[in-house]
């Protein structure tokens, strides 16, 4: 992907937010500067103001007790097997999370737009975030550090995951998108759990995951058994990243 139309995909993730008002005084004036030429985001800006006039007729219906009975059901019916990675050491930890990095790349957002959708690499915030993922992979991971000190400078606050089946071995600040963003590294059930913390702007640019959040409260896609989770949650954007299903991811959130 090229520069020049890396640049565009994030003017592209702009609009959303530039139809809801929700960007600064700058960013509103750069995208409008790029909608005066570029049908294609012009189009996006009609699509966006037609959803969001079609989600204001719409009432808010939550998730059925059968459908979360399936979920949970689905969850169960495939275990994962074994925990050989627990007792492996960081290179071992490294390896599994190459080996969620390496298919990644090839994971397509569903469900969300129909033939719209995106290859999650076209998307500056998850492009960034394989990469980022894949440079603290060849790192064999930052050493931990205190969270205080991840989350210094950020405005977002800095939350890590607290389960008791969950061990936070990894932690390092970044950028995602042109955005500051916090990574957080888990073993979790013998795989490997990568977390970014972002700002709550950043999760809702991308059309796919805006128009998810507005429905069901968290965008998921899987290829393969690897999944991404995206939801917005304690003053923050969070991205889950992991070789595991989004049933099973979604425990996590």
């Amino acid at each position: 992907m090229t520069e020049a139309a890396l640049e565009h995909a994030r003017l592209l993730e702009l609009v959303a937010a530039f139809a809801d008002g929700e960007l600064s005084r700058d960013q509103g004036r750069v995208v409008r500067e790029h909608l005066r030429t570029c049908a294609r985001c012009g189009r996006e800006l009609a699509l966006q103001q037609d959803l969001a006039r079609a989600l204001a007729q719409e009432p808010v219906r939550g998730s059925s007790a059968d459908l979360r009975r399936r979920v949970e059901q689905i969850g169960r019916a495939n275990p994962r097997r074994g925990a050989s990675l627990w007792n492996r050491g960081r290179a071992a930890t490294a390896a599994a999370a190459m080996a969620l990095i390496g298919v990644a790349g090839g994971i397509v957002l569903r469900g969300q737009r129909g033939d719209a959708s995106r290859p999650v690499a076209e998307i500056p915030m998850f492009h960034d975030a394989i990469a980022d993922c894949r440079r603290a992979t060849a790192r064999n991971f930052p050493r931990k550090a205190d969270l205080q000190a991840v989350g210094e400078g950020l405005e977002f606050p800095i939350r890590a995951l607290n389960r008791p089946d969950t061990e936070l071995f990894s932690t390092w600040k970044t950028t995602l998108a042109g955005a500051p963003a916090a990574g957080l590294a888990y073993r979790w059930r013998g795989i490997v759990v990568v977390q970014y913390l972002v700002p709550t702007e950043l999760i809702r640019r991308p059309p796919e995951v805006r128009e998810a959040l507005r429905g069901a409260g968290f965008y998921a896609t899987s290829e393969q058994g690897r999944g991404i989770i995206a939801f917005v949650a304690d003053g923050c954007g969070t991205l889950l990243m992991a070789d595991a299903s989004p049933e099973e991811l979604r425990r996590l959130m």
